[in-house]
């Protein structure tokens, strides 16, 4: 049954771009994977502004079908720039790839060791809402592990030849970490800091290595890259927390196990990776401008997934961790992605749409909607 309605100052708002442009509706049909989504066509779309939009979004950009890349996007980009865009999705592909492999050795000795363990956000999304894991790329390789289990991990992570380090974001390199700094740090959080290990990948195709060569922007993955020999960082995060405030041990009672590539993978069920999304898109993106509009893709792509039993484990989990606000206005931009809610999610829109009486925004984790910046609109 719907909530009572209140005054319009106590309803939740939906926040619409002020000049949506051709530019950003493009995108959006990007991440969506939807090609067919009608675009005006008064004005001609600016080539370079969807360049900048599409490699800010990057970790998308290999589950781009070949037919939308070469033929739908190429109408709306010159020539120059859809080449720059080839090549950056050549170098981010293998540059997902090379983590793939990186940390399959630790994640074989997990399994090995018996230590309960489960990937986590890209590298979760890329096993549960993509065709292949190398369709959805990150910077880091993310798993959680119980609280007592955390240093037999990081042992198996050091055996496997990460190294502890830490970024120098100037290079970009890593450097091999100052342990007392990195043990106030990690007091602190919820996970273990940088473990690394350098990969030397010796199957680019030379198209890829021309690539890479050729496009500045790919040189934060790929390094030595005037070289014959370009070689990049895996990067693995270990964690204990989802935050500081949601622990794992709830997660860790969910975890399944799929078949990927002919490899075992843990992962969590779909409420409580539905969670930590939300958790993920709402929480960081009202805190910043910009960042992390490419994991509304995910969210599209995990719609199919969410049937009504498990949608409601997920309300019960952002109600237990107060998060019942980002959920509502995650799920109330769907429409924006030509995306139908079905029906329980729709039913969670319109109640959530009006916050618990005399509730304060700050104490229900209600700082309005993140869709604006999102797109880094104040």
């Amino acid at each position: 049954m719907s909530a009572p309605r209140l005054d319009f100052d106590a309803v939740r708002r939906r926040e619409l771009l002020d000049g949506f442009s051709t530019e950003d509706q493009i995108v959006v049909s990007l991440l969506a994977g939807n090609e067919t989504r009608p675009l005006p066509t008064a004005t001609p779309p600016d080539s370079a502004k969807i360049v900048e939009r599409l490699l800010e979004c990057w970790q998308i950009l290999p589950s781009l079908p070949e037919h939308i890349f070469q033929d739908w996007l190429s109408q709306f980009v010159n020539p120059d720039d859809h080449r720059r865009l080839h090549n950056a999705r050549l170098a981010v592909t293998d540059f997902e790839k090379a983590q793939i492999a990186g940390n399959r050795q630790f994640l074989s000795s997990l399994a090995q060791h018996g230590i309960h363990h489960t990937l986590l956000k890209g590298a979760a999304s890329a096993c549960l809402l993509y065709p292949e894991r190398h369709m959805r790329a990150a910077w880091d390789f993310d798993v959680g592990v119980g609280w007592n289990d955390l240093r037999d991990a990081e042992a198996l992570a050091l055996a496997a030849g990460f190294h502890q380090a830490q970024r120098d974001r100037d290079a970009p390199r890593f450097y091999r970490a100052d342990r007392r700094l990195r043990a106030i740090v990690e007091e602190s959080h919820f996970e273990l800091g940088f473990l690394v290990r350098r990969l030397q990948v010796t199957n680019l195709s030379a198209e890829t290595k021309a690539a890479i060569k050729a496009e500045k922007w790919c040189h934060q993955f790929w390094h030595d890259a005037d070289t014959d020999k370009p070689w990049c960082y895996a990067v693995l995060d270990i964690h204990h927390k989802l935050s500081l405030d949601i622990g794992l041990d709830d997660l860790l009672l969910t975890v399944t196990t799929v078949e990927r590539g002919g490899e075992r993978i843990n992962v969590p069920d779909f409420a409580w990776f539905a969670a930590h999304l939300i958790f993920k898109l709402y929480w960081e993106g009202v805190h910043s401008y910009g960042k992390g509009l490419y994991q509304c893709a995910d969210l599209v792509r995990l719609i199919p997934h969410l049937d009504e039993p498990t949608f409601d484990r997920l309300a019960n989990i952002l109600d237990t961790y107060n998060l019942v606000a980002g959920g509502y206005y995650a799920f109330n931009h769907l429409a924006d992605f030509g995306i139908a809610p079905p029906p329980h999610i729709a039913r969670f829109i319109d109640d959530a749409q009006v916050p618990p009486s005399g509730s304060d925004p700050i104490e229900i984790n209600d700082l309005g909607d993140v869709w604006p910046k999102l797109w880094g609109r104040r």
